[in-house]
């Protein structure tokens, strides 16, 4: 999507962000493309971005959380205004507001449905929506459980029992990728599909090969 120098000249311009990547194994450039920026690197080998996740979160040290989706711009002035509506609170996680790349009835329909569906009534927050969080939730020791996918439903569940979410106004662009690989319509019947999936608790290993077939964007 080329959306990694984006993210990382963005988040460069907070002059307090302390930026951390985990790398799982890349061969596609991006190592390289870190060595321009000022970031702490962990690399880990071929695992889950549960895992992942885990190791930034448990090497950061900063009283907010941000888990910057690859595939997802939040602006710099975004960042900004989630860290003044943060100020002074505990518990206090959620995300931004999600929109896609691409204009289309279907992806705006799907954006619509995440934001105030999900997000709103349900309490449920994707990753696509750069989920943050304050370290109160570190402190507790919350660790993701290493799943290969719906990891972001898992973390919202944990954070749930402590607070509901807060989705800021403030928009988040997500890459449509996977919608124009696959086809819009046949990607939104896998999404429904995995969905069920879940709720019927099919293996994640088995569910993660059918979303990433052909794709591989989460490894």
């Amino acid at each position: 999507s080329g959306f990694l120098p984006v993210i990382l000249e963005n988040v460069s311009q907070l002059e307090e962000a302390e930026i951390i990547v985990v790398d799982g194994g890349s061969t596609d450039g991006t190592l390289e493309l870190l060595e321009g920026f000022k970031v702490r690197l962990y690399s880990i080998g071929k695992s889950s971005r549960a895992a992942r996740l885990n190791i930034g979160i448990a090497h950061s040290q900063g009283e907010l959380i941000l888990l910057h989706h690859p595939r997802s711009v939040v602006t710099p002035d975004a960042i900004l205004s989630l860290l003044e509506t943060a100020k002074g609170k505990r518990n206090f996680w959620g995300g931004f507001t999600h929109q896609f790349d691409l204009e289309h009835p279907l992806l705006n329909f799907t954006s619509w449905y995440s934001n105030h569906m999900r997000c709103d009534l349900r309490g449920i927050v994707y990753l696509d929506h750069c989920i943050f969080f304050d370290e109160s939730f570190k402190l507790r020791g919350i660790n993701i459980p290493d799943v290969e996918i719906f990891e972001d439903t898992e973390i919202s569940k944990m954070f749930n029992a402590i607070s509901q979410p807060v989705r800021l106004n403030e928009p988040v662009i997500t890459s449509a990728v996977r919608f124009q690989k696959n086809g819009l319509y046949r990607q939104a019947l896998m999404n429904q599909f995995l969905k069920l999936g879940y709720s019927l608790n099919v293996p994640a290993k088995t569910m993660n090969r059918l979303y990433e077939k052909g794709l591989g964007l989460n490894s």
